[in-house]
């Protein structure tokens, strides 16, 4: 795939990378399973805003019965000590959930994703809501 202008924004330090960004913030900030405000939910970054407080991300489940994007096990934690995905995961596309762009920080960032089949379909799924 070639770069769109979110990549360049990316590759320019503007922003953390599309697809690529993995972070963990609360269920409190991200809303994915609301009935568990304090649990800790890993995010991908699908959409930063050139303008706004809003970013875009898809959560990650260890849940995959019902499968949108496999996600491979990282085992980069020597590289990345805040990464926690040492098993499959299953992102869940269907559901872009708005999240504070301020909530994306360097204190919540996990990693960074390796496997370019999950960038691909994490770009090329809409972030959008209807």
């Amino acid at each position: 795939m070639g770069y769109g202008l979110e990549d360049l924004a990316g590759l320019l330090n503007m922003h953390p990378p599309i697809a690529e960004a993995w972070f963990e913030q609360t269920e409190a900030v991200v809303g994915f399973a609301p009935q568990k405000p304090s649990s800790m939910r890993p995010i991908i970054l699908r959409h930063w805003a050139p303008s706004g407080p809003l970013a875009f991300v898809f959560a990650r489940t260890s849940n995959l019965d019902r499968l949108e994007v496999r996600n491979p096990r990282h085992d980069h934690v020597s590289v990345w000590g805040k990464c926690r995905l040492h098993e499959e995961g299953n992102i869940i596309v269907s559901r872009p959930l708005p999240v504070p762009r301020d909530a994306l920080d360097e204190n919540h960032r996990m990693c960074s994703e390796e496997d370019q089949d999950t960038i691909d379909a994490v770009k090329s799924a809409p972030w959008k809501t209807k």
